[in-house]
């Protein structure tokens, strides 16, 4: 029972926590906004008992001249005016409301998702190879447009419940304080249904995220027009539309038995919510006729009996709906809170990237978190400066792996990476980023001009076009520019209006221009002409193979045409280096290149 009553505690003080940061969160963001938020709440639970008090005064102007009491119009046209006053205050203060709502849907989802993916960007690459955390963005990605916003509404109407709470305390104790505890205590436990009702649908959502990343990668899928070529020949559609359907099913009807769970006991506890009213109005009917109070007052207690009743009400829906928000809130704030796990040095020793440094891998171990497969075990390398070696292997033997440990998306196990004779993780990652030119196999189609596209490899530097041209006529791209009329200026990519596709070994061209723009001294190239034709692969590499000695180049591909001219070949087999040496020498020892090259070979024959 403690331990649960501890759960609890921990529960609430986590919503208050997520609360507070939200509001906080909403001051940085429009001090004004914030303001008239508060004020939009709170003026709404006042005006009504103004209103009413008024009513009240006027029946009792009524009841008064029935007994025989002389009518004052002159004190009636008053109170008609104020009343009428108070109604258009009401009205006014409903259309703020809404203006308010507007402002808090336009401002805060997208400065709040601007943060989100602020820190995404400084985040490590584990952190997106972890199913886990995809799972927690999946979940920020359907969320972050609304829950915030439920949650904010559900604050604010707290508070305006709770000023309508306390207003009605003070005013009812005038009464009989007694009625107050028996509202609250018919109350409560539709507080606690309504909680637990959160955390079971939470519960549901979370076990079921997995299956909803599924649900949203089978969507996208399906609306890929990259994917419906292959889909149309294989008719593989079906199949998908299927799985959706199982997924959806699965999740329906789970919610589906909670729903019918909570309409029995909601029923049961609207039941007693309304005797325990007719119970407060007989009450007050009863002082009424024993002429404790006036025939005014019956309706302005009655009024303020049944605003306590809904304001209570109000407050622990409005409660619970922030604790419901609260849990996939705080998803939003966990991702905006995560850390890189890869520091910075101390003193971090700055690279010079006009020239090739010297590269070791000295008897590296590694293991990618959350697994037990070792992928690099006492790896050993030497790249000196403006020497172009070439990666091959089997796919899974760790060639990819080096490129990442280079870039220092991962630290090493054990073992160390050296730079010009200085550990990597004393390097300024910066200074390094900007020595390394890589094209990654799976290289990033941006969907903006073929200019733009080339640029986004030397951002740090302003724009130069010739040094553009210069380096699509390197990788080829200049032919795609020259096919549209936009040439440069024209949009890749079928997503944005007045858009042109371009076919994947064109892509490719552009994402090598990007490469060679970076002038970096070292090249990294990951199956870079994997959907290139043979001819504009001999004129790239040609290219490639006439960089100055300040230029380093590193080159993993399964194509041997590729690599065979590399100044030193590495044949990496689970994690280590079995072979290396030029591609004759290679060939003359007649190992696994050799049996290799031998093998693909053949299909040319």
């Amino acid at each position: 029972m403690a331990s649960s009553a501890g759960v609890n505690l921990n529960q609430a003080l986590s919503v208050f926590k997520t609360s507070k940061r939200l509001l906080v969160f909403l001051w940085k963001t429009d001090k004004l906004l914030f303001l008239q938020s508060i004020f939009s709440a709170l003026a709404p639970s006042v005006i009504p008992f103004i209103n009413a008090y008024i009513y009240k005064l006027i029946i009792d102007m009524i009841a008064a001249n029935i007994a025989g009491v002389s009518f004052n119009f002159g004190r009636f046209y008053i109170l008609i005016g104020l009343r009428f006053l108070t109604f258009i205050i009401q009205n006014l203060l409903t259309s703020f409301q809404d203006y308010i709502d507007l402002m808090l849907w336009t401002k805060l989802p997208v400065e709040l998702y601007r943060i989100v993916l602020l820190n995404l960007s400084r985040l490590d690459l584990q952190y997106f190879e972890d199913s886990r955390f995809k799972d927690m963005l999946q979940r920020v990605r359907e969320s972050y447009m609304w829950r915030p916003l439920n949650m904010l509404s559900a604050i604010f109407y707290t508070f305006q419940s709770l000023a309508t709470l306390i207003i009605a305390i003070v005013i009812i104790s005038t009464l009989n304080i007694y009625l107050g505890f028996v509202i609250v205590l018919i109350a409560l436990p539709v507080f606690l249904n309504q909680t637990n009702y959160s955390k079971r649908i939470w519960g549901i959502w979370e076990e079921n995220s997995p299956f909803r990343k599924k649900f949203w990668y089978i969507s996208d899928l399906v609306q890929s027009g990259q994917s419906a070529k292959e889909m149309k020949i294989f008719q593989t559609a079906k199949i998908f539309i299927n799985e959706i359907d199982k997924i959806q099913k699965r999740f329906v009807s789970e919610n589906l038995v909670l729903a019918k769970r909570r309409l029995r006991v909601t029923s049961l506890l609207d039941a007693l919510e309304s005797a325990v009213f007719i119970g407060i109005e007989f009450y007050i009917i009863v002082q009424t006729v024993a002429k404790k109070i006036t025939l005014g007052s019956l309706t302005y207690y009655s009024f303020v009996v049944g605003n306590f009743q809904a304001a209570v009400g109000s407050l622990f829906r409005n409660l619970a709906q922030v604790y419901n928000q609260s849990l996939y809130v705080e998803d939003i704030f966990k991702v905006m809170d995560a850390k890189p796990l890869i520091l910075p040095p101390k003193s971090p020793v700055k690279i010079n990237i006009t020239k090739a440094p010297r590269i070791e891998f000295k008897n590296v171990d590694f293991t990618y978190p959350g697994s037990n497969r070792k992928i690099l075990k006492n790896f050993s390398l030497n790249l000196m400066p403006g020497e172009k070696i070439a990666f091959v292997g089997a796919n899974g033997a760790g060639k990819t792996t080096v490129i990442k440990l280079l870039a220092r998306f991962y630290d090493v196990d054990d073992g160390k990476i050296l730079i010009d004779g200085v550990d990597l993780k004393n390097i300024d990652l910066n200074s390094w980023y900007k020595s390394l030119g890589v094209i990654f196999q799976d290289f990033i189609k941006y969907e903006y001009t073929l200019r733009e596209n080339i640029y986004f490899g030397k951002t740090f530097e302003k724009e130069n076009p010739s040094d553009i041209v210069s380096a699509a006529v390197k990788s080829g791209a200049d032919k795609v520019a020259h096919s549209f009329a936009k040439g440069y200026d024209q949009v890749l990519g079928k997503t944005f209006e007045g858009g042109e596709d371009i076919s994947v070994g064109e892509w490719q061209k552009v994402a090598l221009a990007r490469a060679f723009l970076r002038d970096a001294p070292v090249l990294i190239l990951d199956e870079p002409t994997a959907s290139i034709d043979a001819k504009s692969e001999n004129e790239i590499f040609d290219k490639v193979e006439k960089l100055g000695k300040d230029r380093s180049v590193i080159i993993i591909s399964h194509r041997f045409s590729t690599v065979r001219n590399a100044d030193k070949i590495y044949v990496i087999s689970k994690g280590k280096i079995i072979e290396s040496g030029s591609h004759d020498t290679l060939m003359a020892k007649g190992g696994m290149y050799h049996k290799l090259f031998g093998l693909q070979a053949k299909r040319y024959i």
